[in-house]
């Protein structure tokens, strides 16, 4: 990834003291000498032209004639005269590789402006390439990649010869990288390397990983021995030598073989040391990368030239490359048993770079004491300024330690911000005067976006209305909701906020006693926005009534990837039929053949009809049970030569444990076998209108080992209910209208997925010894797996209304006999149409109470 911003600019100067070799040169000449060439020819054919017509006047004078005819000799003569000098433009070497002629040069040499100097001018104006462009740093500035001309080109440039054909045929290609930031050079930022212990992988070791890996690209943990019980996040590097003096020299071998094209800076500490991993991304990100860094702290003095390795040792990349080249020196004159001795000896060997702890304007800092005791000495500690502006504590003897040094170094980092945050809005406020809306006119809170400005009706944001336990009116549909988990800790941090806020300003006495009203909006271009009413009383029991108004700004918006999906993808269509909906499952195919048929292929999509069946008579009837639907797939297959349609029967066990709800793991099982692990499958149910663009979309929200799919559909409410209000002509087409349905998020019936997404949660389900008659499909992989799930309302996919029967499952699962009620009570018809009824049916008793 390329970023860009104040961090990362760079300047571009032109070398002008550069110049290109004497054969590009002598092209650019011959360029030269050509066009004159040309020039002349064109006026020679215009004086033969004009000489005839002068023979055809015979009216002018002799003389004129004569005078005519010596000028144009001349004329001739003189451009003769220039033809050897073209003539070198045939060999471009020859120009500057040999000497000119004797005559030419003692003619050339007693000319004021001499062709030479010409022809250096003309190089200068025209000899430009991409080899004269040069990045420069300078030093503090910020800095881009550098840009390497390629060898290929250079090679190019010099074997130019004045034939094209030539030239194209004996042009190497240039290969490029698949990625521009491998021909640019980008690499990561920062790798730390810990020199550790084999019994301090699961404490300092550990503690370091789990603070230090969401600021630093990439830990390394380096220890003596092979061990395979260390904690998976962790990536550990084992050493078989036993020389621990020695162990630096291979670490160094190892990041300079593997990792030096992949990184720009290397930190080598010991694991005892405490890292500040926010100050030392903080501190690198100001750092030139185009320098020879070995930085840390000096050695007991300032004037050292050794790095103590205890406080941790910067190296850039191109340090770590000239180790590598004297490698073998250093070891064989690594003679000390001091970690800092080995490793700044070989460096000042390699590098002749000595230990520095300033580097464009920025100071490493450290801190070192053997006698460190945190509880007695923080005190003092804490009002130094350079120890709160430290990167590194060292050493810290235990784990108990390293927890304190982190707790309060957050801290010391939550107070920074928070000062700079101040510190802006107070700098905001100030220019807002300057802004045509003048002074205070700044939007609250400041540094956050204003609110959103609907353009319309339509586009104004929901409140919603809440207590401490429900929240009202959350949907078009629902007028009181029980709040979810994440809505009650939501809900309820923000009042433990404010009343914190209110204590604060009107005194720690005022205790919180109930939540009056809250409103809560979601605004998406700025936040969360609440407005509270809190009732609090003091110590006297005196009430008081508070509005708080709160606002949870939006963070850091992250793009999280996802895998390649495309639309090619062959979707498996399986449509379960029961006995009594052979007509539906008609209706389907006559409404599938208007949309889906025509755009699918024999390459993309398949239709498995599946015969469901619980008993023997149903059993023995199967095949003559399908003549009617395979009449009718003959009739489409006359115009849709390309479909593909398979017929199954699958036999469920008659239990009353297996319902219409429950039978969508025993229709997998036995397509378990038919179907690879990577096919896509689509589940659904007969009573379903697919519209064309449905299964694209399915294709791409099915991603396989990441997401399955469970669209909302759009469920028509009873026909006869409807058409009391609307003429319906056609009741194969559901329109999509809020009088004729409803979205039913409590249905689970459409299912996309991945075969091999199943076959791992049925080993999940076989591991744990589950029932899958006690738990819907949908909360089977909720509670078994941590695929995510992607369930959204999708206007494509519309069901026709069907009966709905609760009895089967009441007594096998709660939740899913909820929902099966809240189906049945909703799916009927909207509250209006419902309320019109008992209007009208009242009305119509009281008129025959009258008649009576």
């Amino acid at each position: 990834m390329v970023r860009y911003g104040r961090k990362h600019r760079r300047a571009v100067h032109l070398n002008t003291n550069r110049h290109l070799s004497t054969k590009t040169g002598g092209i650019h000449l011959c360029k030269y000498f050509s066009t004159i060439r040309s020039k002349l020819a064109r006026l020679m054919r215009y004086k033969f032209s004009l000489i005839s017509l002068l023979f055809h006047r015979s009216r002018l004078k002799s003389r004129y004639i004569l005078s005519i005819l010596v000028g144009l000799s001349l004329g001739f003569t003189l451009s003769l005269a220039c033809l050897p000098m073209i003539s070198v433009c045939d060999n471009p070497l020859l120009l500057f590789s040999e000497p000119f002629s004797s005559s030419l040069n003692n003619q050339l040499s007693n000319e004021t402006f001499s062709l030479r100097d010409t022809i250096d001018r003309i190089l200068n104006r025209h000899a430009r390439s991409v080899a004269d462009v040069t990045l420069v740093d300078y030093g503090s500035k910020d800095y881009e990649p550098r840009i390497v001309q390629p060898s290929s080109m250079e090679k190019n440039l010099n074997n130019q010869s004045l034939s094209t054909t030539t030239q194209s045929s004996n042009t190497p290609k240039v290969t490029r990288p698949r990625y521009i930031a491998d021909e640019l050079g980008i690499r990561e930022k920062i790798l730390v390397a810990v020199i550790t212990e084999t019994n301090h992988l699961n404490t300092f070791a550990f503690f370091l990983n789990q603070t230090l890996q969401n600021y630093v690209n990439r830990l390394l943990f380096f220890i003596d021995e092979d061990v395979q019980d260390f904690p998976k996040s962790m990536e550990v590097v084992a050493i078989h030598d036993k020389r621990a003096y020695l162990k630096p020299f291979y670490i160094l071998k190892y990041l300079a073989e593997k990792m030096i094209k992949s990184y720009d800076w290397f930190v080598l500490v010991p694991d005892n040391t405490y890292i500040r991993g926010f100050k030392l991304n903080e501190f690198l990100n100001h750092i030139s990368i185009s320098q020879d860094l070995y930085m840390g702290q000096p050695f007991d003095d300032v004037h050292a030239v050794y790095c103590y390795f205890g406080s941790g040792i910067i190296l850039s990349g191109t340090i770590l490359r000239k180790v590598l080249d004297e490698i073998d020196w250093c070891t064989n004159n690594a003679y000390s048993q001091d970690l800092t001795d080995n490793i700044g000896r070989c460096i000042l060997k390699a590098a002749k770079s000595p230990c520095v702890n300033t580097a464009s304007n920025y100071k490493f800092t450290a801190y070192v004491n053997y006698r460190f005791e945190f509880d007695t000495d923080i005190d003092k500690l804490s009002k130094n300024e350079e120890f709160n502006q430290t990167l590194t504590v060292h050493p810290v003897n235990d784990l108990e330690t390293m927890l304190k040094l982190q707790k309060y170094f957050n801290q010391v980092e939550i107070d920074e911000m928070t000062r700079s945050i101040s510190k802006y809005e107070e700098t905001i406020e100030n220019l807002s005067c300057y802004a045509p809306e003048g002074c205070g006119n700044i939007p609250w809170p400041v540094g956050v976006p204003p609110p959103f400005k609907p353009t319309s009706r339509f586009d104004v944001l929901r409140w919603d209305y809440f207590n401490e336990t429900h929240i009202y009116l959350k949907t078009d549909i629902d007028v009181i909701d029980p709040m979810k988990d994440d809505d009650y800790e939501e809900i309820h941090e923000v009042i433990n906020y404010a009343v914190e806020q209110l204590q604060k300003k009107y005194g720690i006495q005022l205790k919180f006693k109930k939540l009056i009203n809250g409103y809560r909006q979601f605004d998406p271009t700025r936040g969360t926005h609440y407005i509270m009413d809190l009732s609090l009383i003091d110590e006297n029991k005196i009430e008081f009534i508070k509005r708080a108004e709160l606002m949870r700004p939006l963070g850091l918006v992250e793009i999280v990837p996802m895998p390649f999906v495309t639309e090619s993808t062959k979707i498996f269509l399986i449509l379960p039929i029961y006995s009594d909906e052979q007509s539906v499952a008609i209706r389907f195919l006559h409404y599938a053949n208007k949309t889906l048929f025509d755009k699918e292929t024999r390459d993309k999509f398949e239709l498995h009809l599946t015969h469901i069946i619980t008993t023997k008579q149903e059993l023995s009837q199967s095949q003559k049970w399908f003549d009617n639907i395979r009449h009718e797939i003959d009739l489409i297959h006359r115009t849709r030569t390309q479909l593909v349609v398979s017929y199954h029967t699958i036999h469920l066990p008659s239990t009353s444990s297996i319902t219409r709800y429950t039978h969508t793991t025993h229709i997998l099982d036995y397509f378990e076998t038919k179907f690879r692990t990577n096919s896509l499958v689509f589940l659904t149910n007969p009573y379903v209108n697919i519209e064309s663009d449905f299964l694209n979309r399915c294709r791409l929200n099915v991603i396989e080992n990441v997401q399955l799919f469970f669209p909302i559909a759009f469920y028509q409410y009873h026909p006869h209910i409807i058409t009391r209000t609307y003429h319906m002509t056609d009741n194969s087409t559901i329109e999509l209208h809020k009088s004729h349905g409803w979205f039913n998020s409590y249905a689970f019936d459409h299912i996309g997925l991945y075969m091999n997404d199943y076959l791992k949660l049925k080993q999940t389900i076989l591991l744990h010894n589950i029932t899958l008659s006690s738990m819907n499909f949908y909360d089977l992989f909720i509670q078994l797996t941590d695929i995510h799930i992607l369930r959204a309302p999708d206007q494509s996919l519309r069901v026709h209304y069907h009966p709905i029967k609760c009895d089967s499952i009441k007594q096998l699962n709660n939740i899913e006999y909820n929902r099966c009620l809240m189906q049945k009570e909703k799916g009927l018809a909207s509250r209006s149409q419902l309320a019109m009824i008992i209007i009208e049916n009242e009305q119509t008793k009281k008129t025959d109470k009258k008649k009576k």
